[in-house]
């Protein structure tokens, strides 16, 4: 079979996921469609699997069964129960169309050692690398977010640092900017770059909410997208971690 024959394919899977969303957005899609449709795809992934790379194939491999909790037959389904069904299907056609499309791939930035650290981090840490290596960076988002959060709270603790429970991850940083000794840089530029960053990162709260799998959200961001917003965490994860480890 062909790259092309397989993108083809692909490309008609995704828009037959992309239709069930939107009747599923509009409480029109029955169980049974939805069971049937799906278990259709899952065998036509069986089929082309040979003819992806050992990672690709593995991922098909691994969502598979996660693609067998249909409701009972006969009854109209809502967002709030398709999305969660289709999700993992959504994503995984998206990479395989890429893989087989050609387009070039971003990177994946090593999430740093931390050295202050905490079970809940360490945890969300271990989740980030798994749900990255198995089922891609739209996956991971969520547990980035945890880390990075998790990691300017504990830091703030070490410090004796007062913070409020809802402080967001760029008033974190800024409030770190103006407490922590190790951030009293007297670089400008390195000063100008955190503060842009922080900025950046506060962007990271809509993206978790409305454009990844922490909620069932229709819409999500492509894999390319997700790596480089998991890419700018991971960065600066990096830096600050340098400076309050010194």
């Amino acid at each position: 079979m062909t790259d092309s024959k397989i993108l083809e394919k692909l490309n008609s899977h995704f828009a037959e996921v992309n239709e069930m969303l939107s009747l599923g957005d509009m409480g029109l899609l029955k169980s049974e469609e939805l069971s049937n449709t799906k278990h259709r795809i899952e065998d036509e992934l069986k089929i082309i699997k040979p003819f992806f790379e050992k990672v690709e194939a593995l991922k098909i491999e691994r969502a598979i069964p996660a693609w067998r909790n249909a409701p009972k037959i006969g009854i109209f389904l809502n967002s709030g129960q398709v999305n969660p069904e289709l999700s993992p299907l959504h994503i995984l056609i998206q990479e395989l169309i890429k893989v087989k499309g050609g387009n070039e791939k971003i990177a994946p930035v090593s999430l740093p050692e931390l050295k202050i650290t905490g079970s809940t981090i360490n945890q969300a840490i271990n989740d980030a690398r798994t749900l990255l290596n198995t089922q891609g960076p739209t996956s991971a988002i969520d547990r980035v977010h945890t880390v990075l959060h998790g990691y300017l709270k504990q830091v703030c603790i070490e410090a004796n640092i007062t913070y409020a429970d809802d402080t967001t991850i760029n008033q974190l940083v800024n409030l770190l900017k103006t407490s922590h000794p190790a951030l009293a840089t007297k670089n400008d530029n390195t000063d100008q770059i955190l503060k842009s960053l922080g900025n950046v990162l506060d962007k990271l709260n809509p993206v978790r909410n409305n454009s990844s799998l922490a909620h069932p959200n229709q819409t999500l961001l492509e894999p390319n997208e997700a790596m480089f917003v998991i890419n700018t965490v991971n960065t600066v994860l990096a830096y600050l971690n340098s400076k309050f480890t010194k």
